[in-house]
C-alpha cells in the first residue's frame, strides 16, 4: 500500500452537490485524492458514485461546490476541459465505437501521424499491440471492436484510459466483465502506474478488489459522504455495513461453506436446447430448464456461456442446433420470434438495451407500446403502467420522467428488467444481470427473479460470479472454452468446486 504523505492532495472537492429534478444525487460531499494514490469509492446503487465521477470527468457541469487540482481551482465544464487538466475516465458503460478497429478506438482523437499529416497506420497498430500486451491481451487490433467479446472491449477501454497521459484516472467498475486472471493483470498494471505517480479512483462492487488494490476508500450513502478510511483498517463486513447503514446479512459466510443444490427436475422442460454450436465460440451445448427452475451457466469471461444465452434468445445465430420453448422450435437468430414465444434476454451491456437520452418510462414501454398505450400513444397511460413496475424492481430515483442516462448503472439495469415485466415473459435469459451492482441492488433484482420463478418462469442465469450462481441457481453448468465441462445437481458444491472446472 502507498504511504500517503502530508503533501497537498492532487484533487480536492469541497461541498459538491447535484440534483436531478427534485431528487438529490449528491449533498455537500467532500472528496480528495493524493498524488500516486489508488482511492476506492463504494456505495449502494444510487449512492452518488457515478454522479460524482461524471462531475470530475466534465460530463456534468451544473453542480454545487468547488474543485481544485494541484492546488488550483479548475472548471470542469466539459470532458475536453477535464482531459486538458489530466483527468480521464473509463466508464462502466462501454463508449467505444464498434464500427472502428481496436487500434482506432485506442487512439480515438489522437492518432499518430506521419510528417505529411496522414494517419500513421503502421505505428498505430504497433503501439496498439504494445498497449494491450501490458494487459497480456493478444487480439487482432485491425478487427472491428464490436466483433470482440465484452471482456476484450472493456480491456480496450481501460488501455485507452491508462495510456491517455492523464495524471488522474477514474475507473468505473473496470473488472465487471473480466475473469480473475484478467483482473490480476489489471491490478498489476495499476500498481505500476501508482509507482509512476499516476493517481487513480477505483469504483467497484467487488469489495474484495477494493480492499486489495486501494490505499484508501470513500463510502457514499444516499448522496452523502459517510467516511474515508485506509483500507488496511477495514474489513469487508465493515464496508458493507457502512454502505447499507445496517448490519449485512450472513448469507455470504454461508456461501463460503458451499450450498446443496436441488435435484434435477424431471417434469417437462419449458426451455430445451439441443446441440447448439457456433464455430469458435461454443459447441455441443444441450440443456433443459423446467418451469419454476433456475439454471446457472458459470464460467470465466470468454468461456462462451454469455454467448450461449444470446444465441438462445436469438441475438446470435448458431450454425447448428435447436431451441424449443414449450415444445415449439424457435427459428435461430430471430429475437423477435423468441420474444413472441415469451423468451427474452436481459443483456450484460445495458447500453445495448436502453435509449439513454429517452425518459425512463419510454424505455420501459418500448417493447409493449400497444399494451401500454393502445392504438394511440398517451403519456398518462404509459406512466400509469410504468410506475408500479419501477416500484417492483426498486428503481431509485423512482421518477419515470428522468432520462435513462441520469440513473446509475444498477438502476439502469432495473429499468431493463422492468421493461420485460410489462409483458408475458415465461423464459428469462440473463447475461450477468447484476453487473456493476452493489449488495443491496443485487438482492432487489434477484428478489424479483425469485418471485418470477415461484410464478413458474424458467430462468437461465449466465454469470462469471461464483457467488451469484451458488446463491440463486438450482443447478449449475460450468463452461470453459465453449463447452460444458460439468453439471452440478442435487449435491454439495462450493466456489472451489466451480473453479476447478472453469
Amino acid at each position: 500500500m502507498l504511504q500517503l504523505s502530508t503533501a497537498p492532495p492532487l484533487l480536492a472537492c469541497r461541498g459538491i452537490g447535484k440534483r436531478f429534478g427534485g431528487e438529490v444525487a449528491l449533498a455537500d460531499v467532500d472528496f480528495d485524492v493524493a498524488p500516486g494514490e489508488i482511492h476506492g469509492v463504494v456505495g449502494a446503487n444510487g449512492a452518488g458514485k457515478s454522479t460524482l465521477m461524471r462531475i470530475l470527468a466534465g460530463a456534468l457541469a451544473d453542480h454545487e461546490g468547488t474543485i481544485e487540482f494541484d492546488g488550483r481551482p479548475i472548471d470542469l465544464s466539459t470532458p475536453q476541459a477535464a482531459l486538458a487538466h489530466g483527468i480521464a475516465m473509463v466508464y462502466q458503460e462501454l463508449s467505444g465505437v464498434g464500427q472502428l478497429s481496436v487500434a482506432e478506438n485506442l487512439f480515438l482523437g489522437r492518432q499518430p501521424v506521419t510528417r505529411l499529416g496522414r494517419v500513421d497506420w503502421r505505428r498505430m497498430h504497433t503501439l496498439a499491440h504494445d498497449y494491450l500486451r501490458e494487459l497480456e491481451i493478444d487480439v487482432d487490433v485491425t478487427r472491428r471492436l464490436d466483433r470482440h467479446p465484452l471482456a476484450v472491449r472493456q480491456l480496450v477501454e481501460i488501455a485507452r484510459g491508462l495510456h491517455s497521459g492523464c495524471r488522474l484516472l477514474i475507473l468505473d467498475e473496470p473488472t465487471s466483465a473480466l475473469s480473475p486472471p484478467e483482473t490480476r493483470r489489471l491490478f498489476d498494471l495499476m500498481r505500476r502506474l501508482r509507482q509512476r505517480g499516476v493517481a487513480m479512483v477505483f469504483i467497484s462492487h467487488f469489495l474484495e478488489d477494493v480492499l486489495e488494490v486501494c490505499d484508501r476508500v470513500t463510502i457514499l450513502r444516499d448522496g452523502r459522504h459517510v467516511a474515508t478510511r485506509a483500507t488496511s483498517e477495514l474489513s469487508k463486513h465493515e464496508l458493507i455495513t457502512a454502505m447499507l447503514g445496517h448490519d449485512a446479512p450472513g448469507e455470504e459466510a454461508a456461501l463460503e461453506r458451499g450450498v446443496r443444490l436441488t435435484p434435477k427436475i424431471t417434469s417437462q422442460a419449458l426451455l430445451a436446447v439441443h446441440d447448439l454450436a457456433l464455430p469458435g465460440v461454443f459447441a455441443g451445448i444441450s440443456f433443459s430448464v423446467a418451469a419454476g427452475e433456475t439454471l446457472g451457466l458459470y464460467g470465466f469471461a470468454g468461456a462462451g456461456h454469455l454467448e450461449v444465452v444470446r444465441a438462445v434468445a436469438g441475438g446470435l445465430r448458431p450454425t447448428q442446433g435447436r431451441v424449443e420453448v414449450d415444445g415449439v422450435a424457435l427459428p435461430l437468430g430471430r429475437p423477435d420470434r423468441a420474444i413472441a414465444r415469451g423468451a427474452v434476454l436481459v443483456p450484460a451491456d445495458r447500453g445495448q438495451s436502453l435509449v439513454a437520452s429517452a425518459e425512463v418510462y419510454k424505455n420501459v414501454t418500448l417493447a409493449h407500446l400497444r399494451q401500454a398505450a393502445g392504438n394511440w400513444l398517451m403519456r398518462g397511460r404509459e406512466l400509469s403502467l410504468v410506475g408500479p413496475l419501477l416500484r417492483r424492481v426498486g428503481c431509485r430515483p423512482e421518477d419515470p420522467l428522468l432520462a435513462a442516462r441520469a440513473l446509475s448503472g444498477g438502476n439502469q439495469q432495473k429499468v431493463v428488467l422492468a421493461r420485460w415485466l410489462a409483458g408475458p415473459v415465461r423464459v428469462w435469459l440473463l447475461e450477468e444481470p447484476t453487473r456493476g451492482m452493489d449488495v443491496a441492488a443485487k438482492e432487489e433484482v434477484l428478489r424479483v427473479l425469485a418471485e418470477l420463478k415461484r410464478q413458474g418462469a424458467a430462468i437461465v442465469l449466465a454469470t462469471s460470479e461464483p457467488e451469484l450462481a451458488l446463491a440463486h441457481a438450482d443447478r449449475i453448468l460450468v463452461m470453459s472454452r465453449g463447452r460444458v465441462r460439468h453439471e452440478f445437481a442435487g449435491e454439495h458444491v462450493d466456489k472451489s468446486s466451480l473453479l476447478a472446472y472453469a
